[in-house]
């Protein structure tokens, strides 16, 4: 029964991620100019808290800092293809390499700390990287921001700056903002695949014994350092792939996106969502960005200011109602409904 049980999860994880892709895939054939723009901002949310759930959720470490790393593979992705010339896709993953070179310098200190001390460490990760952009303000920008623009030569012969656009092939009949829908939600989607397969892997099931018992998968033969620090980097790197997406969405990076306010949506979107699931951070991303930019602009002025009290009584709510996330509690029902049916089967047996 355990076994086919197990069988029924994985088929149902399987048919609800396949869901997810097809609404996804559907979406910005359906909305509207303004509501492509608007859903395809939350793509490198999702990205960005799948880094963090691969950290917290898998492995057991806590963060706060995942906000620098997102700054870091924006600000990377950003001037590589302003400065340099770059295209897209090199540039994100010169990002993601920078960003898992980071996490492992940051996660090789942690190995001596752990638990509300990494925490700490990794929130003032987060509040000084908006400093240190601000010190370097002649190659950042500084608190203006750093635009992703190209140089033209209007018709009057005047030199203009122009927001890099990427035109999608004539064959596809699609609009700007849909094609870089579509870019974006095509590196999420590998993005999201390599972390199942990774998950799924030796040290996936290793980030995961550690998660539950660090003393006892040491004494199994498990490197525990070395997982760590790779489970670190790697969740870095997913957080700078997020952040790089967020520079090509918003064509514009500045200081305060990547704070602790960016770390604490990574953790709203994996609570939500629900940890320990490939899928919760997308659903969690989804939710947030729903409430953010669907509910809250339809409430009136005076109750814009309780944004976060109200959002905070909602996952205090969603605590008590699932304390796994939306996914948690989809197992949660999918596993008593098939006891109540397997149940008077297995009382006649």
């Amino acid at each position: 029964m355990t076994g086919t049980s197990g069988l029924d999860s994985r088929r149902a994880a399987s048919v609800a991620a396949l869901v997810l892709v097809i609404i996804g895939a559907v979406l910005p054939l359906l909305l509207s100019s303004y509501w492509v723009d608007t859903t395809t901002k939350w793509i490198p949310l999702a990205v960005g808290a799948l880094g963090l759930n691969l950290l917290t959720g898998y492995n057991g470490q806590i963060s706060v800092g995942h906000g620098a790393f997102y700054g870091v593979g924006a600000y990377t992705t950003a001037l590589l293809i302003t400065n340099a010339g770059w295209p897209f896709v090199p540039a994100l993953v010169v990002a993601a390499v920078l960003c898992f070179a980071t996490g492992v310098t940051v996660g090789l200190p942690a190995l001596r700390i752990r638990g509300l001390y990494l925490a700490l460490v990794t929130l003032a990760v987060a509040t000084l990287f908006p400093q240190i952009l601000e010190q370097f303000s002649s190659f950042t920008k500084g608190s203006t921001g750093l635009r992703l623009v190209t140089e033209s030569v209007n018709r009057r012969g005047a030199v203009v700056e122009k927001n890099i656009a990427y035109e999608a092939p004539s064959w596809t009949h699609l609009s700007e903002r849909q094609w870089t829908y579509y870019l974006l939600f095509a590196v999420a989607l590998l993005c999201f695949v390599l972390t199942r397969n990774l998950v799924s892997s030796r040290i996936g099931r290793s980030m995961v014994a550690i998660r539950d018992n660090e003393i006892a998968a040491e004494v199994n033969g498990v490197n525990v350092a070395r997982v760590k620090v790779f489970t670190f980097g790697v969740s870095a790197a997913l957080a700078g792939v997020g952040g790089g997406l967020l520079a090509m969405a918003t064509k514009s990076v500045g200081p305060a996106s990547f704070g602790v306010t960016a770390s604490i949506y990574f953790l709203v979107a994996v609570v939500i969502g629900g940890p320990s699931s490939i899928v919760g951070p997308a659903v969690g991303a989804v939710v947030y960005g729903a409430f953010n930019d669907v509910l809250a602009p339809e409430l009136p002025d005076s109750a814009r200011g309780a944004l976060p009290l109200v959002l905070g009584g909602l996952l205090i709510g969603l605590m008590f109602v699932a304390p796994g996330g939306i996914v948690g509690w989809m197992r949660t029902t999918l596993a008593k409904r098939r006891g109540a049916v397997v149940a008077p089967d297995a009382l006649a047996g």
